[in-house]
């Protein structure tokens, strides 16, 4: 069996509403378990936050839009942090990052 390819960062374009999603994530279809285990076998941590976090106003909230525009998003603090998506969610839009865990 191969060894599974690491992902790491990549050129991010977003899509007309501001969304994205690293390329190179499978399909998990909502398998919260397989997404967990993937994370495990790639050796990433994983933070992330939604919009409201970041900006107090934006029209996703007060004209019911359905995009990020203008959410200009800051990686965490420490190196390495790469971009997994910025993604709508039931509580409004959510950017995620990921990092390689490194093992003593």
């Amino acid at each position: 069996m191969p060894a599974e390819k690491l992902i790491g960062p990549v050129e991010v374009t977003r899509d007309a509403d501001g969304y994205w999603y690293h390329p190179d994530i499978p399909e998990f279809d909502e398998d919260a378990e397989a997404w967990k285990a993937w994370l495990e076998t790639q050796g990433l941590k994983v933070i992330g936050w939604h919009m409201e976090s970041d900006l107090e106003a934006h029209p996703y909230w007060d004209d019911e839009a359905c995009h990020c525009l203008g959410w200009e998003l800051e990686p965490p603090p420490d190196d390495g942090w790469f971009l997994l998506g910025i993604f709508d969610t039931d509580n409004g839009p959510y950017v995620q990052w990921a990092r390689r865990e490194v093992t003593p």
